[in-house]
Order: C-alpha cells, then structure tokens, then sequence
C-alpha cells in the first residue's frame, strides 16, 4: 500500500504555475501603429515693422532693381559690341584679300597656246599684249582676242582662258581656205568663218564671180556690197555638201536670183535663187547620177526639171523614181515627135 500521502488538492494550496512576464506574452494580434507626425506649429503672427526698417527694405529693394537693370544693360552693350568686333574683323579680313588678290595672288606664272601651227607662240604671245607678272584679275581676256585675230589672218577663232591661280591659256583655231572671190581681177581666199585669210589665186576651190566685196584685205570680215549676197557661197557650199553634189568648181552669182553653179564632168546647175536650196540640189544629185556629163540642169521651175545637152536641144527630165530605161524612151519619144 502506498504509503505517500497525496497532496491535498483543496483551494488554495495547488502546485506552484511559473509567472509570465508581459515581455513574453505573444505579440501575434498587436496591431502596428504609425508615428503620427508631430503636430505643425501655428502660424506666427507677421512681425510688423517699424518705418525705419520699412525705409531700408524699401531701399535695398531699389538698389537690387537699379543694379539689375544696369547689369541687363551692360550684357545688351557687351552683344552688340560683340558683332561690331565680328564686321569690322570680317571688313577687315576682306580689305587684306582684295589687296593680297590684286598685288600678290594671281600674278600670271605662265602662258600656253594650244592649236597653233601655221603661227609660233611667241608671235602669238607677243600680239595678245600679254605678259608674266601681270595679275589675272586685271587682264582683259577681250581685248587681247582681238588683237590677234587682228594680226594673223589664218586664225578662224581664239579664246583667251584665265586658268587661276597664275595660268593663262591662249586655244587658236586656224583657218581653211573654203572658197575664193575674184572681183577686179584679183582672188581672195575665204575661211569657213567668212574671214579674208589671204590674196592671191589658189587651185582647187571654188571661185566665186558677181560677189562685189566691199573690201578684200586680209584679216577682214568679207561682206558684199549688194544686199542679200554675203552669205550665197556658204549656203551654196554647205548645201552641196550635205547632199554629195560632185565638187563645185565655179558658181557665178552676178544676179542673185539667176545664179549658175559649174561641177565636176562639165556640168552646170541653173538654180534662180537660193530659195529651197537643198530641195534643188538633192533634185540634182538625183539627175547627175543618170547624166554622164556636159548638161545643163535647169532647177529654176518648181514642177519641172530640165535637162539638155550643152550641144543639143532641152529635154525634160522624167520624174525621179523611173529608171534610166525609162529616161531614154522619153528621149526618143520626144525626139520622134518633134520630127
């Protein structure tokens, strides 16, 4: 039998429960809560001022305005005396060109001639008036054109090329002789430019007769006396040129609406005026091709085309699709009617 004795378990008297503290109860239903910002201070009643301290708050207050003001108007003065320094060092700067540019750049270090074979370069240099050392902005490229062209008749056409910074190029284009007039007895030949190149007869170019120059001195411009004839030979010879008529040899123009033209194999082209002048002689060169020579082609009517032998009768020259076949039936027909 157990002899312990129970403890008594009567109110009062129980076994000893360890005391919790407060630090240790759980925290988990405890609400955080934000520090509530400190309560913002009352405004302050405004301090008022004496007049004395109203004066000078009124004073500085003047003084802060007049020195802005002035410091606003020195910086508008600083500005613009900033762009008067920029002109007058631009003024300046271009002053200094132009005088570098007219006494110092530019001066001519060279001249070269390109096309020249009948004339040297020194003969060509010479007459042109220029020289090394002179300033390429005060030469007159104009002026010395025509001085050569005054003095060699051969030459058709120059220029005068300033090449900067110290070149000069003098390009010449030298005359052909194209044609020559004989007026009085005495032949001039002509360039393609029209220009006198030279006195004196010369074989295998076309003369030109009834031109009656104004004058014949080298070098010059041939113009006619009559109106309307200055200009006939070359229409004429760059007609027959582009339509292949054979070389023309003589081309009487005495009446310029009834000119005569002579080519090769004795034959002789009466074409009026130079009106049409290329319909009329690719009429002819269609005609010559069928002749053999020693005709008169006669192209002064518009409808017809005559044809007749220097020691025979005229004859009227079929239309110019039918073939040479053709072209002496008509011959004979005509020749049978007439008899």
């Amino acid at each position: 039998m157990d002899t312990r004795k129970k403890k008594s378990s009567s109110p009062g008297k129980g076994r000893p429960v360890e005391k919790r503290h407060k630090a240790q109860r759980p925290q988990q239903n405890a609400v955080r809560r934000e520090p509530q910002p400190a309560a913002r201070n009352p405004r302050q009643p405004q301090r008022q001022l004496t007049p004395e301290q109203r004066r000078r708050t009124d004073r500085a207050y003047r003084q802060a305005t007049v020195h802005r003001d002035v410091r606003s108007k020195r910086r508008g003065k600083r500005g613009a005396n900033f762009v008067m320094y920029y002109i007058l060092a631009a003024a300046v700067i271009i002053t200094v060109l132009i005088i570098l540019s007219n006494t110092v750049l530019f001066n001519c270090a060279s001249i070269e001639v390109e096309g020249n074979a009948r004339y040297t370069v020194q003969q060509l240099v010479g007459q042109s008036g220029l020289e090394k050392g002179q300033n390429l902005l005060h030469m007159d490229t104009g002026a010395a054109e025509s001085r050569i062209l005054a003095a060699f008749p051969f030459i058709d056409e120059v220029e005068v090329q300033k090449s900067f910074p110290t070149k000069i190029r003098i390009v010449v284009k030298e005359a052909q002789k194209w044609y020559q007039v004989s007026s009085g007895g005495v032949n001039a030949a002509i360039s393609r430019m029209g220009r006198i190149v030279e006195l004196g007869s010369t074989p295998g170019i076309p003369v030109v007769e009834g031109y009656d120059p104004e004058d014949l001195s080298p070098g010059r411009t041939l113009t006619s006396k009559e109106s309307g004839k200055s200009t006939i030979p070359a229409q004429i010879l760059e007609a027959a040129e582009e339509c292949g008529l054979p070389k023309i040899t003589l081309i009487n123009m005495t009446d310029r609406f009834d000119i005569s033209i002579d080519c090769g194999d004795n034959i002789t082209l009466q074409i009026g005026g130079v009106a049409d002048i290329g319909v009329k002689f690719a009429e002819a060169a269609e005609a010559i091709k069928r002749e053999e020579g020693n005709v008169i082609i006669d192209l002064r009517t518009e409808e017809k085309m005559f044809v007749r032998d220097k020691n025979e009768q005229e004859q009227v020259l079929p239309e110019l699709g039918e073939s040479a076949e053709t072209t002496a039936e008509a011959g004979t027909a005509e020749g049978s009617a007439e008899g």
